[in-house]
Order: structure tokens, then C-alpha cells, then sequence
């Protein structure tokens, strides 16, 4: 293991100091005490020292997060790893490039409020000392050791890459197909673009649970929250703990993202939120009518438009290690730039009549920064709301919140596109077309609108964040004193006494099926049983609260488990293949299993096997023929229900007990023991050469709450210290992957990222969490793992926000100034 730096103090020589500061000497300044797990508690007296102590923070284990990820935003990919697969990383710095998030950055920024701009160049002045204290390239954390692309940042770009960060649910899915759109007439492109449907389509990948309890729902509080991120658990979309002071201006702990110098979901002294990746549309795509005689002229209103164009060049590292220059054309409408969807399908491609385009909501939304910085100063729930209305640069996700006034908020105060009433009733009426099912998605996906008519843009009311979107006042909202919750499904069920109806359908549908994950949640926080989670008084307790994640209970494994064991005692043989498989082992797994996606839980990957051959890639996660009972608007929490109805006169044919049989073979041809502990197959491998680690819970479709995937192809874009995954076995309907070295199992690389349980008392804030990682990208460093042992292990452990407890709690402090 490397020797890591710890000064008490450190300091630059005079050189060094000229360099970065000609005419203010120690304009940064900084105070970092360390808890337990290297966690940051940064305090300096302005803006500038504080983003200087967050740069430098995360300048040290994750200088290469950044760097890589700078690499990758200013379409130079290729250059620093070669052309890829495909030459996937050319298709990226095509994209890139075309986007011009640099150019854009340097246009934004002398319109940031001035604080902003001291936070980003304190970010830059700390990242870029952080690098320099480093002998050379050979000095570098081991997942970069050596590379010749780290490179000093400065505001601009630092912005650029918040403006990338911005467009995750958008445009930064669409980068390769628009280096592959090309016209018909022309020779075959050199770069195709092979694309996930779910990332590009929908959210898929990046997730959540939020819940936010009031006064009426709690016990021994004034309200309580828990934040349930799931993202991956590698790359630059890791969370990472820092908590920020600036004294009489900001207090607030909680987690970011590297090179993003805020808290994105924490608390401070008197209220706390979590985000929830939100169901709403951040674009829209259009399709062209494209002049028969001209493929790069489309039709709008009673004329023709030209298209632009824009010749992009990139370096290409060739196996040599010499750069070549690769040229290509990258085409835009006035919507924005076009795409090429046909690995999708063939009717979203480039072809002599039609033609993708898309129009981003997030486009040049530098507003997330300054949103973020008002929500963490905020002291009220007023102030909270108010910091919505003055930025409205919430990128992609819902709101929970809960206030000390023991009030529960939630918000989509998401970037969305505002259509016209009729523009949104025909989509409503499309998007029942089975042949725009796989765009539409329930509503967990895209929009695809004609391009042709001006009636189909964007309506601008002038008092949105940016022209053509929704204002925060028309966005979903609410506060009451009981609950509220969003696990990715659209704001309609918020709350079950209280629905939110009568939103633009761009926020996702009202009225329509909920996932299996959203009506598990619904039933957890809505039951007044005496005989849920919340004990015979109905009331959370912090405990009680903790429990809602660590409990790994999921929606099917009770009721229709047990209808399932019944149909296999009573009819335990099965034909399958032209040959009779006894279901009995099979029967008795399921029949013994508890129910629980726990690490020693035995018979949870039968279940989900068996469960794995109605997926589909659809927001209701499951085939309707699973069930008995359909959906039902009336009973949106309870439906759909119960196992599909059996023909007692074929059971040997029923449908569901051979996909239970071919469950069962799968895992008995594969080596896996039907009665297998899940964490015997279910593991995190941080880094090749670490010993795997057993993580809990389950999948989306099985209804679980606790979040643990296999996730192909992942959100996260780094190359670098990935978790070990594998690939997909090669049988359609299973859920485990195959490693190099001939392992099969779950190994999981997203799912339940940061999770954190709160509640404000008499005494002030009280909080709990986990971090399924660690605060490092460095495999060499201590810290890279220690805390996804914890999440191993179900150990929770606190967060500090009092300064005495910080200090108490303090294993080394550092001191910088600059």
C-alpha cells in the first residue's frame, strides 16, 4: 500500500504561490478535520477557501475521477486510450466535441453569481494544488499512475463539467449516435452507435427510494427522512461525504459527486432532503420530414429547412502510440443536434424520409450549482421552496424534504419541457401505439413528437429557468405532516390520501401502473396496521426507521411465493422440453425460504430467476402474465396480484411452473445450489485481485427496497478502477454474469449507494448512514473499501454535523492556505 499524505500543514513554495495568485497571497484558506473513513469537515470563512478545501480534498484519492472525466467532456478520449471498441471513445469525442461544453462553459460563467464563481476557482486553485504536491505522473493515485492526460483545471472548465453532470438523463446518452448520424446518400459511416434502449430511452440505471415522514408518523421526533440513492457503484457518479461550513452562512453535511463542490442530498441544523431520479421529460425527440431530394433539408411548417452542419476532428491514439486525426461531419437541426437510433430500431434511423433530431431541457443549465448552494443554506421550508422559484436548476430529479417544524415536503422541480394541452393529448393518444410501447415505456420514457409543424415545440412562458420549460410554480408539490415518498415512479402517488393529479404529462403519467419497487414502498409507509414497520403505534422510531432499509423484505415474496409453493406441492412435475422435470427440491427451497434478500437468506435467487422470465423493460418490470389480477386505477398499490390462474387439466403445461422448472435447471447446469445462501452469489469485487464482498438486497422487478444489481452497460463513463463484473450468461432471462475466470453469480456493480436515515428532535438532527464503497477511487488506499465492508455488514455509523462532535470525533486535521 502507498504512503498516504497527511500534513497538518502544508505549503507551496513562493514560485508556486506566484504562479497561482499574483496579486492576492493567501486568498485560499481552509480548515479540514478527518473523521473515521477519511470524511472531510471543510470550514473556511468565504467561498473561495471552501470550493479551495473541497478541490483539494478531492484532489487527492480521486484526482483521477476528475481527470478522467475532463478528458472525456472535452472530446479527447481517443487520445488518451485509444479508438475503443468499435471506436466507441472517436464516437464519444465526436459527440463531445459537437457539444462544445467548454465554449459553452466560458459563455456561462461571467453570468454566475459571484460566490459561484469564488467557489469554482477555489475548487480549481485546491484540485490543481492538489496535483501539484504529486512528484510526477508516477505519483499519481494508482487508477491514472503514470498517464500523460491529468491536467491542471481551471473555472471553465470545472463549469463545463457540471453542464455534462447536468445532461445525464439527456444528452450525454445520445453523444455516439450523434456522431453516427450520417445522410443516406453517403458512404457507410465509420462510426455506428450500438445503443442500450433503457439508458437512451429512459433512466433506467440511475434510481432511487425517498421517504420524508411529518410530525404525524414519527416517534420521539419532530419528522425523519431516508435518502436511498442507487447509482453505480464505480466510476465518477459515486457519492462522496464532505461536510461544508462557512460560519453564519452554511453548515450542511451530506454527500456529493466529485468535482461538483456541494452537497447534493445532507442536512443542516434545521432541515434535510434526498433526491429521487424523476420521472419527467428532459427532451424530446422529434422525426423529420426530409426533402426527397435532399436529405439535409426538412420540412417545417409550408418550407424547407436546411440542416447545419459541423466538421469535428479528433486524435486518435494509435497502437503505436501515435496520434492520426479522424474527421467527421456532425449534423443539427434547429431543434438540436441529429441522432442515429437505428440499432434501436430501423424507423429511427437516417434514412431518405425521416430523420431523429432532439431537443435538450437541460441544455445549458448552469443553474444546478447555485440551486444547490440556496437549498443547503436554507433554514425554513420557505426559504427551502423559495430556492426552487429563484433558480429552477434542478437537472433530473424529485425532492423529498423534511423541515424541525415537523412538516414533509415533495417537489419535481426537474428541467421539463412545456408542450401545449394538444400537443399533450396527442402524445397521450401515440403513445398507445404498440409501435411506440418501446419509446414510451409506461411513461418511464421518451416523447417522440413530428418535427414538421411549429405546433409541436416548446411553449415559453418567460418565467421558466430557461425559454420553452415548465415554471417551478406549475411543477408537482406538496407538504403535509404525515408522509410522503417517490421511488422513481412519476409524482401521482406521493402521497395514497392525497394524489397529485392534473400535472403536464411531462412529468410522467397519472392514473397508470406503478413498479413493483414504488408499490412495495407505498405499502411499507402507508400501512396503519399496528402490525408494519412502524410497530403497533404506526409512529417511526429511528430504529424503526433504519429497519425500512435493512429489513430486505420485498413485495412477491409473500404472497404470491406462497401461491407459488402451493401450485408446485400440488402439482410438482412439469413438462418441459419433451421431458418431465419434478419441481420438488425446487418447491421445498421456496417453501423454506424467509422471504428476505438477506446475505444467509436461502432460495432468494430461485425466486428471482423464476421472477426473471416475465421481466420486461417496461416501468411495470413484470409480464401482465404473471398475475391473475390486472391493474386496476382504483387499487393502484394492491394491482396487479395474485398468480397467474391455473388450467388444472394441463398443469404440466402452466406456463408458470415451467419457467419455475427452467429456473431450476438453469441454476443446477450452472453449479449453484438451489438452497444457496444469496451472498454466496451475490457480491461486490471492488478491484481484480480483492477478495468479494456479500451484499444484500435484490432487484427492481423482484419489489425489493434495498437496491443490489448487475448493471450492463452502466451510467457511469470511467474506464478506470471499475467494480469486477463479468458478462451476462448467455440465456436469455437470468440475471447472473460470468467472470474471466469461469465464476458465476450476481456481481454487482448499482443499486443502494448512499443511504442515509434522519430525524430532527428536540436536541437538533440526529443521522445515520452507509456508503456501499468508500470515499477513494484508489484500490491502493485504505479508504477505497473500508465502508463497503460496513455496507457488508449492515453497520450503520453517524454523521456529524455539531462542531464539537466533529472535533471530538477528529482523527487529523489539515490546515492550507494559498
Amino acid at each position: 500500500m502507498r504512503q498516504l499524505r497527511y500534513p497538518l500543514v502544508v505549503a507551496l513554495s513562493t514560485a508556486m504561490l506566484t504562479a497561482c495568485n499574483d496579486d492576492d497571497d493567501d486568498r485560499y484558506s481552509a480548515t479540514i478535520h478527518y473523521t473515521q473513513h477519511d470524511v472531510p469537515h471543510i470550514q473556511a470563512d468565504d467561498y473561495a477557501g471552501l470550493g479551495f478545501g473541497i478541490g483539494y480534498v478531492h484532489g487527492q484519492d480521486n484526482l483521477c475521477t476528475l481527470a478522467e472525466q475532463l478528458v472525456k467532456m472535452k472530446g479527447e478520449k481517443a487520445a488518451a486510450f485509444g479508438p475503443g471498441e468499435n471506436m466507441v471513445n472517436v464516437a464519444s469525442d465526436v459527440g463531445y466535441k459537437a457539444l462544445g461544453l467548454p465554449q459553452e462553459a466560458a459563455a456561462l460563467l461571467p453570468q454566475q453569481p459571484t460566490h459561484v464563481r469564488d467557489l469554482l476557482d477555489g475548487y480549481a486553485t485546491g484540485y490543481n494544488r492538489a496535483l501539484a504536491e504529486r512528484s510526477g505522473p508516477q505519483d499519481y493515485p494508482s487508477p491514472c499512475r503514470g498517464v500523460d492526460w491529468v491536467e491542471p483545471i481551471d473555472a471553465t472548465t470545472l463549469l463545463a463539467y457540471h453542464l455534462d453532470l447536468a445532461r445525464l438523463a439527456s444528452a450525454r446518452n445520445f453523444v455516439t449516435a450523434m456522431a453516427a448520424a450520417q445522410p443516406p446518400q453517403q458512404a457507410p459511416a465509420a462510426i455506428s452507435a450500438e445503443l442500450d434502449q433503457q439508458s437512451v430511452m429512459t433512466s433506467e440505471g440511475i434510481g432511487s427510494n425517498g421517504w420524508a415522514l411529518g410530525h404525524e408518523r414519527v416517534d420521539g421526533a419532530r419528522s425523519a427522512l431516508i435518502a436511498n440513492p442507487h447509482f453505480p457503484w464505480d466510476g465518477e457518479l459515486r457519492f462522496f461525504q464532505q461536510h461544508l461550513t462557512i460560519p453564519g452562512e452554511m453548515d450542511i453535511n451530506g454527500v456529493g459527486m466529485i468535482g461538483l463542490p456541494a452537497v447534493v442530498i445532507g442536512f443542516n441544523q434545521q432541515l434535510g432532503w434526498t433526491h429521487t431520479v424523476s420521472q419527467s421529460k428532459r427532451f424530446t425527440l422529434y422525426q423529420l420530414q426530409l426533402d426527397p431530394n435532399d436529405a439535409t433539408r426538412y420540412r417545417y411548417g409550408n418550407d424547407y429547412r436546411e440542416m447545419t452542419s459541423q466538421d469535428v476532428t479528433v486524435q486518435v491514439r494509435m497502437a503505436d502510440g501515435s496520434l492520426q486525426p479522424h474527421t467527421q461531419t456532425v449534423y443539427f437541426s434547429h431543434y438540436g443536434p441529429l441522432v442515429n437510433l437505428e440499432s434501436l430500431s430501423p424507423a429511427l434511423g437516417w434514412t431518405s424520409s425521416s430523420a431523429i433530431t432532439f431537443r435538450d431541457a437541460n441544455a445549458g443549465n448552469a443553474r444546478m450549482l447555485p440551486q444547490w448552494l440556496a437549498m443547503a443554506k436554507a433554514q425554513s421550508r420557505d426559504e427551502f421552496f423559495a430556492a426552487f422559484a429563484e433558480h429552477q436548476g434542478i437537472p433530473w430529479v424529485n425532492t423529498l424534504m423534511v423541515a424541525a417544524d415537523g412538516t414533509a415536503s415533495y417537489l419535481d422541480g426537474t428541467q421539463v419541457p412545456q408542450l401545449s394541452y394538444g400537443v399533450e393529448q396527442y402524445w397521450q393518444l401515440a403513445s398507445q401505439n404498440p409501435a411506440l410501447a418501446p419509446i414510451w415505456q409506461d411513461g418511464a420514457g421518451s416523447v417522440l413528437l413530428p418535427g414538421h409543424q411549429p405546433t409541436f415545440e416548446w411553449q415559453d412562458s418567460g418565467d421558466a429557468g430557461a425559454p420553452g420549460l415548465v415554471p417551478f410554480s406549475q411543477a408537482p408539490q406538496q407538504t403535509r405532516t404525515d408522509y410522503l415518498f417517490n421511488a422513481n415512479s412519476s409524482h401521482w402517488l406521493s402521497n395514497l390520501d392525497e394524489p397529485l393529479q392534473g400535472y403536464s404529462s411531462m412529468y410522467g403519467p397519472e392514473g397508470t401502473i406503478r413498479s413493483p419497487r414504488t408499490r412495495y414502498n407505498a405499502q411499507l409507509i402507508s400501512d396503519m396496521s399496528g402490525n408494519g414497520l412502524a410497530g403497533s403505534d404506526n409512529r417511526f422510531s429511528f430504529e424503526e426507521l433504519k429497519q425500512v432499509f435493512t429489513h430486505n423484505g420485498a413485495l412477491l415474496a409473500n404472497g404470491l411465493r406462497q401461491q407459488l409453493v402451493e401450485r408446485c406441492s400440488q402439482y410438482p412435475q412439469v413438462q418441459l422440453d419433451e421431458a418431465v422435470v419434478d419441481l420438488s427440491a425446487a418447491c421445498t427451497v421456496l417453501s423454506n425460504w424467509d422471504g428476505l434478500y438477506n446475505n444467509d437468506s436461502r432460495g432468494a435467487h430461485l425466486m428471482r430467476e423464476f421472477l426473471s422470465a416475465y421481466k420486461v423493460e417496461s416501468h411495470r418490470s413484470l409480464d401482465d402474465s404473471l398475475f391473475a389480477v390486472p391493474f386496476d386505477p382504483q387499487q393502484p398499490i394492491t394491482t396487479p396480484r395474485e398468480l397467474a390462474s391455473l388450467n388444472t387439466e394441463a398443469a404440466q403445461q402452466d406456463p408458470v411452473l415451467q419457467n419455475l422448472a427452467r429456473a431450476a435447471q438453469r441454476l443446477t447446469q450452472l453449479g449453484i445450489a438451489l438452497d444457496a445462501p444469496l451472498g454466496d452469489l451475490q457480491y461486490v469485487i471492488k478491484a481484480e485481485g480483492q477478495a468479494p464482498l456479500a451484499v444484500s438486497g435484490g432487484y427492481t422487478f423482484e419489489g425489493v427496497f434495498n437496491m443490489a444489481e448487475t448493471k450492463l452497460p452502466s451510467r457511469s463513463t470511467a474506464e478506470l478502477a471499475n467494480n469486477v463484473i463479468g458478462e451476462l450468461v448467455a440465456e436469455q432471462g437470468t440475471q447472473l454474469t460470468k467472470r474471466s475466470s469461469g465464476e458465476v453469480g450476481y456481481h454487482v456493480n448499482y443499486g443502494s449507494s448512499f443511504v442515509m436515515a434522519l430525524q430532527y428532535t428536540e436536541q437538533g438532527p440526529q443521522a445515520e448512514m452507509f456508503l456501499s464503497y468508500g470515499q477513494s477511487h484508489d484500490p491502493e488506499s485504505e479508504f477505497f473499501r473500508d465502508q463497503a465492508q460496513n455496507y457488508s455488514d449492515l453497520t450503520w455509523r453517524p454523521m456529524w454535523l455539531d462542531q464539537q462532535q466533529v472535533e471530538a470525533n477528529s482523527v487529523r486535521t489539515v490546515r492550507i492556505q494559498q
